[in-house]
């Protein structure tokens, strides 16, 4: 079981995972890129000299060898890193909220109930467009207030299953219903799931009493 599916609760499914655009690695693939050719530029223009240094050229070659190898495993680590870090950075639209989780070694996870969504905001730029990316900037009730996920890989799917998520949610606790659509059978148990919701965080006591004035009152 992943890192994600552990964090998931009794009944909750994933509905889409995402990530960064490869766009975001573009660069530390440039300046890594570049710190290798460097390393392997100066050792090529300075090996020749070492010649004219006589009975210290040995010496010389070895120390020349010795920073080539450091440059070079220096720049391929630091994109290693980077790259690790940018696979280990999800986003998560669940049945139930949004999870954001990041860290290789130590984790951390921040999310927003799909209830506490007040608005969400695709831009997307001409190369985004092309090649499929946008920040979306998720405006929400809770403490954080807006959450921005930059340069996310298929934004627009993302948004989309968000927004059907939260709709569906929604329709799932009465809202939206006529009285005549919800039984008098079925308010005990959408109660009962707003409960578990609101014991798990998922959305706050306010909206609970909220949601359940509005269940009762269909009874």
């Amino acid at each position: 079981m992943g890192y994600v599916e552990q964090l998931l609760s009794k009944g909750e499914t994933i509905v889409v995972r995402s990530r960064q655009h490869w766009i975001a690695l573009l660069a530390s693939t440039l300046i890594n890129g570049f710190i290798i050719v460097v390393t392997i530029v100066l050792y090529a223009f300075l090996r020749p000299l070492t010649g004219s240094l006589g009975g210290l050229k040995s010496i010389a070659d070895t120390v020349l060898s010795i920073l080539l190898a450091i440059g070079v495993v220096f720049g391929l680590a630091r994109l290693g890193w980077d790259t690790l870090q940018w696979w280990a950075e999800e986003y998560i639209v669940t049945s139930h909220r949004v999870i954001q989780t990041e860290g290789i070694i130590n984790k951390k996870t921040a999310d927003s109930s799909l209830e506490k969504i007040n608005d969400v905001v695709l831009v997307q730029s001409v190369f985004g467009r092309i090649l499929g990316y946008g920040n979306l900037e998720i405006v929400t009730g809770s403490d954080i207030g807006v959450n921005n996920l930059t340069r996310l890989r298929d934004a627009i799917t993302f948004k989309t299953a968000m927004l059907e998520q939260k709709a569906r949610l929604g329709h799932d606790f009465g809202e939206g219903r006529a009285p005549d659509q919800v039984s008098d059978n079925d308010v005990p148990k959408l109660i009962q799931e707003l409960d578990d919701l609101r014991k798990k965080g998922l959305i706050s006591d306010a909206e609970f009493n909220e949601k359940k004035a509005k269940l009762l009152s269909q009874l």
